[in-house]
């Protein structure tokens, strides 16, 4: 094989293809990172196609599933599900942590992924157990933990038999480990670091439908005929009606479920997804249609030495086969320099875009199909302009260059052409998900959420809230201080229900004290808001908001004559974050049994001095909870918490904006390198025009001319194409914001300016060239 030869000219362009292709290939991987994180999410362990889901779905609210059920029906699932290896209660939010220390030391305690579960559990997923004995899990305050929630924890110590405690105050709640089993990949249900054993909590509560069902089936034959019966004899049996049904879900298309509300696991968007995979395969299409224009365009400077080589006795073949060994070496030359670019980018904020590692030790599987997509696209890019360059005769070399000619011409705009539709793309979709992310997070929620700072208070603050809230006050800085049972925007909601005469309702609940109503500006539409008198009742009551009283209109006469302790409606508010459309829910006063239950405070403070009333407010919960530290508070803004459940939008927004960017920059790399080559080609005729009279400033217009025109003939392809694509991405969303017409406006200038500015750059020294020089020269 020959050295690859390198002249003025045919250096410029390798050193452009190679910064294409390492950024291609970067982008790539990057990308690639997030699609297998969602594609292998639950299809990562032995036997992951056996486990199911339990959901269900109410007459109430047909059409929607929920990720719940009451633990009285797991129960009779266990003895009606002849094909269930293993049936088992799992309560696990993913991502949430509990703060454990190791009971009866002063250790700060570590953050841990907590999940509850029956022993079972340890059936439904293959559970490796690296030491002690789980036969003692299931009863009343036992716990298994990960081999890395153990090193959190205990460090190099054993964990058996310890006990570990919620860090509550003054009420500590012990758990007694009993076996350390190995780690859950990441992107599986099962990732949780230390489960506790949810005992025997709901076992009679047939109202209580809050519990998550986890299923291993031995067969699914049979399987959805002995669920469907089992909801008629639950209905028939318990509720005198067939008001239920259920299903069961393989986990896999659980993580894409859309239609399933009160579901707390890993979620993925199977649009993202395909949006992610198609980004990733288009910047691999825009390095190739680079490689093709650069190999193209710089033909005649190489072809003389082809032919040459031709009649000294090579043959095609050989030629043809060099050409390509040159190219795939270039590429496997970039995909070295893009690893290298990766694992730079693993230890940087990129990392935070992605849910799954970017680590190369942790993507064996994606080095290897980069390795083979680099290749693949070596070959793509080389074979064409690899034959066509091999296919001339020497006097036809002599005649001229195919890189100038109509058909050369026709061939590079169209190649141009693709490149810049999908950049158009990639830019108009990221600015969108910009727009809607926006959108969201601006949008009138229903409540005054201005400088309201919440945090979670132990159970010792908890069951001293006034004596708290009255602390609080004293401080001038401080407006309003009310409590809540959760967050007043969440995704994870406590579903309560019961058939209270007229069917079974369920309903999304948030425990509140009485000033949660007018410390928000909710408003109260019918009835009256909590009074102290509700604080001393047994019984509680209920405010429920205006989608439930249109969803079951007989709550109406509840209000009127007592039922249910209905003391008011309020108007609808989102509680959930502008992913989720508006449901039926209540405010609830738990009354004399409310205890520790309002753990969520929520304090108004005056935008002066912030950092003041921030102090005085750590100052107060240690003063009440002398065990806890002013440092290790965790108090923020309102804002905060509501931006973070955004945090997936904008992570994908980011991404394509990155990948837009990028593959704006490869398709300029590409716009440099055939402006180099096509000023080259075309000096003489400048010199001529400048000869003739032509001044700077129109020469650099005639070159303009020709690229703006393929920028807005791409604008005008795009414009529809990406308008298609945004309305399908956002149709998902049930607040959606408008398409801007501004974004395609931007999109064009944006792109406009910066092809102008990289052509004008590049043909500027040609124009202002001495055209006497020129014409010598040629």
């Amino acid at each position: 094989m020959r050295p690859i030869r390198f002249n003025r000219h045919t250096l410029f362009s390798t050193v452009l293809n190679i910064a294409g292709l390492t950024l291609a290939f970067s982008i790539f991987m990057t990308v690639m990172v997030q699609v297998m994180y969602d594609l292998r999410y639950d299809r990562n362990y032995p036997g992951y196609g056996k486990v199911y889901r339990l959901e269900s779905m109410l007459p109430t609210n047909p059409g929607m599933w929920y990720a719940t059920v009451s633990r009285p029906v797991i129960e009779h699932l266990k003895t009606s599900l002849p094909q269930a290896e293993a049936v088992s209660v799992y309560q696990y939010a993913k991502g949430m942590t509990q703060l454990f220390n190791e009971t009866g030391t002063d250790n700060p305690g570590v953050s841990l992924r907590t999940a509850y579960s029956e022993h079972d559990l340890l059936k439904v997923f293959p559970f490796e157990i690296i030491s002690g004995d789980t036969a003692g899990y299931g009863a009343p305050r036992t716990a298994v933990i990960s081999a890395k929630g153990a090193r959190k924890l205990f460090g190099n110590e054993s964990p058996l038999g310890k006990e570990v405690s919620f860090t509550v105050g003054a009420d500590p709640r012990p758990f007694r480990i009993v076996a350390v089993y190995k780690d859950f990949p990441d992107n599986s249900s099962a990732d949780n670091e230390l489960l506790l054993s949810s005992g025997l909590d709901g076992l009679e509560d047939w109202s209580g439908w809050s519990y998550c069902c986890y299923v291993k089936l031995s067969t699914e034959e049979g399987a959805a005929a002995a669920v469907d019966s089992a909801a008629a004899h639950i209905g028939r049996q318990i509720f005198q009606a067939d008001i239920i049904k259920l299903r069961l879900t393989r986990l896999h298309d659980a993580y894409w479920s859309e239609d399933v509300i009160s579901d707390v696991a890993g979620k993925g968007n199977r649009s993202t997804a395909i949006v992610l995979l198609t980004v990733a395969i288009a910047v691999i299409l825009i390095a190739v249609i680079n490689f093709i224009n650069f190999a193209m365009a710089s033909v005649p400077f190489r072809i003389k030495g082809l032919n040459t080589r031709r009649v000294v006795g090579a043959t095609r073949g050989s030629l043809i086969r060099s050409q390509l060994i040159s190219t795939i070496g270039l590429a496997l030359l970039a995909f070295a320099l893009s690893i290298g670019v990766m694992s730079l980018a693993a230890g940087t904020s990129l990392a935070s875009y992605i849910s799954g590692s970017m680590r190369l030790q942790d993507n064996p599987a994606l080095i290897l199909i980069s390795l083979g997509v680099a290749v693949a696209t070596a070959v793509a890019a080389g074979i064409f302009p690899s034959f066509y360059s091999t296919s001339f005769s020497p006097a036809v070399v002599l005649k001229g260059s195919f890189s100038l000619s109509a058909k050369g011409i026709r061939l590079r705009s169209v190649l141009i052409g693709v490149q810049y539709v999908i950049s158009f793309v990639l830019l108009l979709c990221s600015m969108f998900i910009a727009v809607q992310n926006r959108y969201m997070k601006n949008y009138d929620m229903g409540f005054d959420r201005e400088q309201v700072v919440e945090m979670e208070v132990t159970d010792n603050i908890a069951a001293k809230r006034e004596t708290f809230r009255n602390m609080l006050l004293e401080y001038p800085g401080i407006t309003g201080v009310a409590a809540a049972s959760r967050s007043i925007v969440s995704a994870e909601a406590g579903g309560w229900g019961g058939d209270y005469g007229e069917g079974y309702i369920m309903y999304d609940v948030i425990g509140t004290d009485r000033w949660f109503v007018p410390f928000f500006g909710l408003e109260i539409e019918e009835g009256r808001n909590f009074v102290p008198s509700d604080d001393g009742s047994s019984e509680g009551c209920y405010i429920f908001n205006r989608t439930a009283m249109k969803t079951w209109p007989y709550l109406h006469s509840y209000m009127e004559n007592g039922k249910m302790n209905i003391v008011g409606i309020v108007k609808d508010f989102h509680y959930k974050p502008m992913q989720h459309a508006m449901a039926p829910m209540a405010l609830y006063n738990y009354g004399s049994n409310t205890g520790s239950k309002l753990r969520m405070f929520y304090v108004r403070i005056m935008p002066e001095g912030v950092s003041k009333s921030l102090d005085w407010i750590r100052t107060k919960v240690c003063e009440l909870d002398p065990s806890l530290n002013p440092d290790d508070l965790d108090i923020h803004f309102l804002d905060e918490s509501i931006d973070r459940l955004y945090r997936s939008e904008e992570r994908l927004g980011r991404l394509i904006t990155a990948t837009a960017l990028i593959s704006m920059f490869i398709s300029l790399i590409g716009i440099l390198g055939l402006v180099y080559f096509e000023i080259q080609f075309r000096r003489k005729e400048i010199a001529v025009r400048r000869v003739l009279g032509a001044s700077v400033r129109e020469i650099l217009l005639m070159v303009n001319r020709y690229y703006l025109t393929i920028t807005l003939v791409c604008f005008i392809v795009t414009a529809p194409v990406a308008t298609v694509i945004i309305r399908h991405w956002v149709s998902s969303f049930p607040y959606r914001s408008q398409i801007p017409a501004w974004i395609f406006i931007a999109a064009l200038a944006l792109i406009a300016l910066i092809t102008a500015v990289t052509v004008t750059l590049l043909s500027r020294s040609a124009a202002m060239r001495n055209p006497v020089d020129s014409i010598s020269n040629e």
